[in-house]
């Protein structure tokens, strides 16, 4: 699309300048007054020549450029259908790879050939930039160009128009008054006659760039041919290797055939198999949890005779062991759990560790609230031994108490911190009067 906007820019600004030299107004100026003038048809423009000749010269160079442009595109297109193929290619490579490891060796090939071209596309996109900044600058030249050669047939345009009033000037007047006019309007045509041949100058170096843009072109196009016999060539290697592609991928497909055959055999085998071995699975499976539930039992039954054979009675109402959490009615694991973390607090009370023996017993009550009331009755012993806490096991007793109102060792803390409460109150009001 740049390299269109930029040709039909230079194609305008080529032909508009020149639309005003198709045809000049201007007359030749009169040897002497003796001779009689040379009309304008009958002198050879030597400028209006060269002008068409640049104009001819650009008409030239915009169809070649019209035609490489459409190689150009032919080569993209073909570059674009070769990227197709060889990612077509590289796809059934890496799906023949997986069966056979001769073919990695050439899909890595095919790969390395991929890079190579990428390399080359890159190479052709950097100088497609190159070209596009050359033609940028170009056609600002021409534009600049353009503008200076506007300005002049606009002077000219001028001239003709005062060289017209003067000659109607001369027709009127006398003799000698023509004589003098005629004079002064030979000095107005060698002005004119200056700035054409400087115009012709800029012409000349105009052509100069034209001559080289069309080196540049020429050397393009060289370029360009030898890109087209490069992906020719690469274009056939292939094919080759497309046809080496298909023919092992014949091959892979009929053993593919026999692999079939043998698989849908063992598929039968192997269905047979997983029949039988899910139904031993079953049996094991069955056996398994049968063995597990035994052993769960064996454990509660050999947990529950020796905490029986270190207590051999214990009143639930009344006992402060760990063993009587063998009473609660909660699953045997649980009772296990609980009973170990009795344990290890009493191990810290036992030590004189009493904060850290109120968070055991306070996280034992929160891990069985509805029916662990020892952990709440040993959680008020610790808060009673602790300073500034008595309300607090006063509150443990209550807890115990809500899951077992008969339970002894909780009414007789509650009441022993109760009296204490009443006695400490009675001293305080005492010490007030």
């Amino acid at each position: 699309m740049l390299r269109k906007t930029a040709l039909l820019m230079l194609l305008v600004m080529f032909v508009a300048p020149y639309a005003f030299a198709d045809e000049p107004t201007e007359t030749a100026p009169a040897e002497t007054t003796e001779a009689p003038a040379i009309s304008q048809d009958e002198q050879p423009d030597e400028l209006t020549l060269r002008e068409n000749a640049v104009n001819e010269k650009a008409a030239e160079l915009d169809a070649l450029e019209e035609h490489l442009a459409e190689r150009e595109s032919r080569l993209v297109q073909q570059e674009k259908e070769f990227a197709s193929r060889a990612n077509a290619l590289a796809a059934e490579g890496r799906k023949i790879s997986g069966t056979n490891a001769v073919l990695l060796g050439r899909e890595t090939q095919m790969t390395k050939r991929e890079l190579d071209l990428k390399a080359r596309e890159a190479e052709l996109a950097r100088r497609e930039m190159a070209f596009a900044q050359e033609s940028q600058k170009f056609t600002e030249a021409s534009s600049a160009l353009a503008g200076r050669e506007a300005d002049l047939a606009k002077r000219e345009a001028d001239l003709a128009t005062r060289e017209s009033e003067l000659n109607a000037k001369i027709s009127a007047k006398d003799a000698a008054d023509k004589l003098t006019e005629r004079e002064s309007d030979l000095v107005k045509r060698e002005a004119a006659l200056t700035e054409r041949e400087n115009t012709a100058s800029r012409l000349n170096a105009l052509e100069a760039e034209l001559t080289e843009k069309d080196t540049a072109l020429k050397a393009r196009e060289e370029a360009v041919t030898a890109r087209e016999k490069s992906a020719e060539e690469n274009e056939n290697k292939l094919a080759d290797s497309q046809k080496k592609l298909n023919d092992r991928e014949s091959e892979l497909a009929r053993k593919d055939a026999d692999l079939t055959a043998r698989e849908n055999e063992l598929d039968g085998k192997n269905k047979k198999l997983a029949e039988d071995t899910s139904a031993l699975t079953t049996r094991e499976s069955a056996l398994t949890n049968r063995e597990a539930e035994a052993s769960v039992k064996a454990a509660e039954v050999a947990e529950m005779e020796t905490l029986i054979k270190e207590l051999p009675a214990f009143d639930p109402n009344g006992s402060t062991e760990a063993a009587m959490i063998l009473t609660y009615k909660i699953p045997a694991a649980r009772r296990r759990e609980l009973i170990a973390m009795q344990r290890e607090a009493y191990s810290r009370y036992s030590s004189n560790r009493i904060t850290q023996a109120l968070e055991s017993y306070s996280a034992a009550y929160e891990a069985e609230p509805t029916a662990n009331y020892l952990a709440a009755y040993w959680a008020g012993l610790a808060a009673e031994r602790l300073r500034n806490r008595r309300d607090e096991a006063i509150e443990w007793a209550d807890r115990a108490l809500a899951i077992n109102p008969d339970y002894r060792p909780a009414q007789e803390l509650k009441r022993r911190l109760e009296g204490a409460s009443r006695n400490t109150n009675t001293q305080q009001r005492r010490r007030t009067r």
